[in-house]
């Protein structure tokens, strides 16, 4: 209950900043008129994963913010007072950065209802769309958390913010359907936990990789587990990363 309340606080914050919410928003909408013009032109309106591709990519785009959220705090000097409470610091730092995914779910509906207006497919809202679209942000989050550390170790993260968004989107098959590409990027659903959901999502036909989403999510959780105490040890040893 204590951790919710901490997420809701932290979430409520992060969706009054203006930029966070463009963010969001902007990258749907830019997506999905990208799309629209190729679709309009080649006569494909009836590509129902043209929306759900739009609300994946403001998913990601919001969620991938969680790399500069913890460095923003220590630089606003409000970190050590997030972290020094009753409940594990862990959990403290879940708190923090689940907002940066949680909000991105926004993209789905507005992606939606550009689909309805500009008279985009969008006849494929099952409960299994809803169900991949609860994976997809767990697989986020989840993924947000090593971002999050990792560029935690620099003091640029918002600078190198970019250069995580697309690369793990191109490896998870987000802009590659060619059928020549799919050998090539079936074994990064084994290693990229957003890449099953992505694949499932795109592929309405195709069996969702539970077993691959489980254990790239099983890798990423370990590795993130690893890094997380690593940096609580070396800050309340040495004060290097300035959590305490």
């Amino acid at each position: 209950m204590r951790f919710l309340r901490l997420f809701c606080f932290h979430l409520k914050i992060y969706a009054s900043n203006q930029y966070f919410l463009w963010l969001t928003i902007s990258s749907t909408i830019s997506l999905f008129l990208l799309q629209f013009i190729v679709a309009y032109a080649t006569k494909q309106l009836n590509d129902t994963s043209l929306w759900i591709r739009s609300g994946i990519f403001g998913l990601w785009s919001s969620a991938t913010t969680s790399a500069g959220c913890i460095g923003f705090q220590r630089f606003q000097g409000t970190l050590p007072y997030l972290t020094n409470t009753r409940i594990d610091d862990r959990i403290s730092l879940m708190a923090l950065l689940l907002p940066a995914s949680s909000f991105g779910l926004l993209s789905f509906p507005v992606s939606y209802l550009l689909a309805v207006l500009l008279g985009v497919s969008h006849s494929n809202v099952s409960m299994r769309l809803v169900l991949l679209v609860g994976t997809l942000w767990l697989a986020a989050s989840l993924m947000d958390f090593l971002i999050a550390g990792l560029f935690l170790l620099t003091t640029n993260a918002i600078v190198y913010e970019e250069l995580i968004t697309i690369p793990l989107l191109l490896l998870s098959g987000l802009f590659s359907s060619a059928p020549i590409l799919k050998p090539i990027l079936i074994p990064f659903q084994w290693i990229i936990p957003i890449a099953s959901p992505i694949h499932a999502l795109l592929n309405s036909t195709s069996e969702f990789n539970f077993l691959g989403f489980i254990l790239s999510c099983v890798l990423w959780g370990v590795v993130t587990w690893i890094l997380t105490k690593y940096l609580l040890i070396l800050s309340k040893r040495t004060g290097n990363v300035r959590l305490m």
